[in-house]
């Protein structure tokens, strides 16, 4: 419980946020073991935190936050009573007694603001991937946390799924050989992204704050072509289609491969500015790893339409067939393995499917019932990211999804969108340092290139 808050000159926001150990550590404690969460944004992806918790005799939700009363009019009809507010700011400090934890579901932008702000609340954070905008925004969430002690989870679902687990088995069990290739494409952006030029200004609705909208943003006139849905395509709110959908389609390969940071990776994408994202793009990756032919991986990255031309394994008529839009092929020395974005168990299968029966069929009849045995930690929540997270907190523990798996892999995935500002051009990053070895240029992408608003950040708190 905070027992005193001093409030002094908050440091750079570029400088880092420091926080005094709490008490927040210890496990989520209260009547019947059940744990009170807010939510921050209560549409959208806010909204489906609703679903997740359906249900769930474990869990309350205490209060509401969203900028738009149109978005969050859903939950607030059917939680008449709840608490609402429009800043999490005020929430926090009213209701702090009342909240275990935090659920995050906001536009990209004010991920690491919100998440920071209850962090230093002392509150079990919940965030929606991508867990930050920027490199250095994930770096100081993963010090946040550890220092504070709360458990954290990313909203991933694929992590939670068995798809990752399946080809990391299948990989040990010697069933797929030595990993030579990953491929993995989306149709994504399906909102505008593109050499794109700031939107004429609007009234603001009165439903929505859109001050609180903005954030630690700098400010730009409101449109309806940005809020609420199509942020996303822009550079100084959204991660455009890699950022948004790297964090579902490559957790299977970095999870199952232990990936970790590539030596290198070159991108090339169509024209865009400052201000939006491309509208298509793709990126090679070049990983020093175990589990690769001579101790390599390559992954190859493709959004909005671009596909690969060829992969090893697999037929071309596939390739070619429109609906298979979203998919990660990962090419081992014995075989090939497919896998959707989710990382559903059943959407991971060798490839073709026929040959993945025949394995079955094979192992079946040498007394296996399955592939290879299963070795590892399932999750006590497969396809829901939410009540892992609150099983976990409850239980004392971090879920396997938390801000220091998090922050890592969305820095991995980050890093396809600072490639495509020097088309073509080799970069060789440097993790323990946050700066790239032969491109210095680089550097300033791993920050914002907006200076935060820091009335939005929180100051110095002593628990």
């Amino acid at each position: 419980m905070q027992t005193r808050r001093k409030f002094i000159k908050s440091a750079a926001a570029l400088g880092g946020l420091m926080f005094l150990p709490s008490a927040a550590t210890a496990r989520v404690k209260g009547a019947n073991e059940r744990m009170n969460i807010a939510l921050i944004g209560a549409g959208g992806m806010g909204a489906a935190v609703f679903g997740y918790v359906k249900g769930q005799k474990n869990v309350n939700i205490t209060a509401l936050c969203d900028v738009d009363t149109v978005r969050a009019a859903k939950g607030l009809k059917a939680n008449p009573y709840l608490p609402f507010f429009k800043d999490y700011r005020v929430m926090l400090d009213r209701l702090d007694r009342d909240i275990d934890g935090v659920c995050v579901s906001t536009p990209d932008h004010m991920h690491y603001a919100q998440s920071a702000w209850a962090i230093a609340k002392g509150k079990h954070v919940f965030c929606q991937k991508p867990l930050t905008r920027t490199i250095w925004e994930a770096e100081e969430l993963k010090r946040l946390a550890a220092e504070a002690g709360v458990f954290t989870q990313m909203g991933n679902q694929g992590h939670t799924n068995e798809g990752w687990r399946l080809v990391r088995e299948w990989y040990e069990a010697g069933i797929i050989g030595e990993i030579e290739d990953i491929y993995v494409w989306t149709n994504r952006p399906i909102w505008p992204q593109g050499d794109l030029k700031m939107p004429v200004g609007e009234k603001v609705p009165e439903t929505l704050d859109y001050k609180n909208w903005l954030g630690v943003a700098p400010y730009q006139p409101y449109s309806h072509e940005i809020v609420p849905f199509k942020w996303r395509g822009m550079r100084n709110y959204g991660t455009g289609a890699c950022g948004d959908m790297a964090c579902h389609f490559l957790d299977v390969p970095y999870s199952a491969f232990d990936l970790g940071f590539p030596y290198e990776v070159v991108a090339n994408s169509t024209p865009f500015n400052d201000y939006s994202w491309p509208s298509q793009s793709s990126a090679l990756m070049k990983f020093n790893n175990k589990c690769g032919v001579g101790g390599k991986i390559r992954l190859h990255w493709y959004d909005g339409g671009r596909k690969p031309k060829a992969i090893k394994g697999v037929d071309e008529a596939f390739l070619k067939d429109k609906r298979n839009a979203n998919c990660t092929f990962i090419v081992g020395t014995k075989c090939t393995v497919h896998t959707n974005e989710y990382g559903a168990p059943a959407a991971t299968y060798v490839y073709p499917k026929q040959k993945m029966r025949e394995m079955l069929i094979s192992a079946k009849k040498a007394g296996k019932t399955t592939i290879a045995e299963q070795k590892y930690e399932r999750s006590t929540n497969p396809g829901n990211p939410v009540m892992e997270w609150v099983n976990a907190c409850i239980a004392g523990k971090n879920p396997q999804g938390n801000f220091s798996y998090a922050a890592p892999f969305t820095e991995m995935c980050l890093l396809n969108m600072i490639a495509i500002n020097f088309p073509n051009q080799p970069l060789h990053y440097v993790p323990s340092k946050m700066k790239f070895a032969n491109c210095p240029e680089a550097d300033k992408y791993v920050r914002s290139l907006y200076d935060f608003n820091q009335e939005y950040l929180p100051k110095k708190i002593t628990f």
